[in-house]
């Protein structure tokens, strides 16, 4: 009895594998989608996915660093289609295409700077969220010029796949608090919420034709694009694009947005530099208290946060220098948000919680009080030897 359940079972999980193998075979795994609005006004859609060929993980090419729509390169294919509107794209995308268009493998939802820019970028959030099994864990990306270019020149590391390489790669930036760690559905619940804007990932492909020797003495006060690095991968994630409830509506540094993740407390560790000193690893021993001040005019946002500066022996470090300079670069930073319209820290949702019904609050017209409000960072540093 025990044999022929055996059998059963074994022939049930073969016919199961082999309806899903079927399957698979009649889908195309979208990994990366790409929007864009071109000169024209109409929106044009990319995406990338496994072109599944048994020539192996190097089949034909289109050409060195080109990918065309029905082009395979590097083991993927590139296809777009253009439309009037977004849906007319979509509808143009499955119509010709060989195969069934899944969104359930998406890891990157990247979309063009001038298209994150129009005020219909929260319908278009909505578009992109309601197609058919769309991934909702997807990183939500802002790129500068185009997603097409973007998903071209994405590529993954010898032997390793692109999903892989794009989440190993997005964990580690983000990890490190130069981007912030937002994905699609996170992005489409907050922006217009009020309470807090969504940051998003800037990215963007580097031409390698900027400077070796920066202007800037902060070398990560800068943006995706603009880098003076060389890399085996052009393809760079690097600052945060801001939102003011409606759209995107400009973009921080890599530092500018791991200032903001030192305030949450939800960074390793944010290197400063003193004078001539060498850089100095700065951690928040607690996220930092936030308030909100509504009684003054105009009103004030006020920040306190510790820190602690770990240095080697024979180093002399001045706690108070440091200190300065993390409220200085705090204090800009937020008026930096003030100047783009977008709570990015979240002060809204201190503010809110002083109102005890909802006409009271939208009475207020937060956007605009915070936009105008004063900003006070208080900052304290200890020194601890390593």
């Amino acid at each position: 009895m025990k044999k022929i359940i055996f059998l059963w079972l074994l022939l049930l999980c073969l016919f199961l594998s082999g309806c899903m193998s079927r399957d698979l075979e009649e889908q195309l795994l979208v990994i990366v989608l790409g929007i864009d609005e071109t000169e024209e006004g109409n929106v044009r859609i990319t995406v990338k996915v496994p072109s599944n060929s048994d020539s192996g993980s190097s089949p034909p090419s289109t050409g060195e660093g080109e990918a065309a729509s029905g082009g395979e390169q590097m083991g993927y294919l590139l296809l777009e289609a253009t439309g009037k509107e977004f849906s007319d794209a979509v509808n143009l995308l499955h119509a010709t295409t060989p195969r069934t268009l899944n969104f359930s493998q998406t890891r990157e939802v990247v979309i063009g700077e001038k298209a994150a820019q129009n005020t219909d970028f929260s319908s278009l959030l909505h578009d992109i969220y309601a197609l058919p099994r769309m991934r909702a864990q997807a990183a939500l990306i802002i790129c500068k010029d185009d997603a097409n270019s973007f998903a071209t020149e994405q590529k993954p590391y010898v032997g390793m796949r692109l999903s892989r390489y794009v989440e190993t790669t997005l964990s580690n930036y983000t990890g490190k608090g130069f981007v912030p760690n937002i994905s699609l559905g996170e992005g489409l619940r907050d922006l217009g919420y009020g309470f807090r804007d969504p940051l998003l990932i800037y990215a963007a492909v580097n031409n390698y034709q900027h400077s070796q020797s920066p202007d800037t003495e902060n070398v990560l006060d800068a943006t995706a694009g603009t880098l003076p690095r060389k890399s085996v991968s052009p393809v760079e994630f690097f600052g945060a694009a801001a939102t003011d409830g409606v759209s995107v509506s400009g973009v921080l540094t890599g530092y500018e947005m791991a200032l903001i993740h030192l305030i949450h407390g939800d960074v390793q560790s944010l290197n400063i530099q003193a004078d001539s000193q060498v850089p100095v690893p700065i951690y928040a021993r607690l996220p930092a208290t936030l308030s909100v001040d509504l009684d003054t005019t105009p009103a004030t946002l006020r920040i306190i946060i510790a820190c602690e500066a770990h240095y080697s022996a024979g180093l002399s470090l001045d706690s108070a220098a440091l200190a300065n300079i993390l409220k200085q670069d705090i204090e800009r930073t937020v008026r930096r948000l003030q100047d783009m319209r977008c709570d990015g820290v979240g002060f809204g949702n201190l503010a809110v919680k002083k109102f005890a019904t909802v006409a009271e609050w939208e009475a207020l017209s937060w956007r605009e009080v915070y936009c105008s409000a004063q900003v006070e960072a208080q900052v304290t540093v200890q020194l601890r030897e390593n």
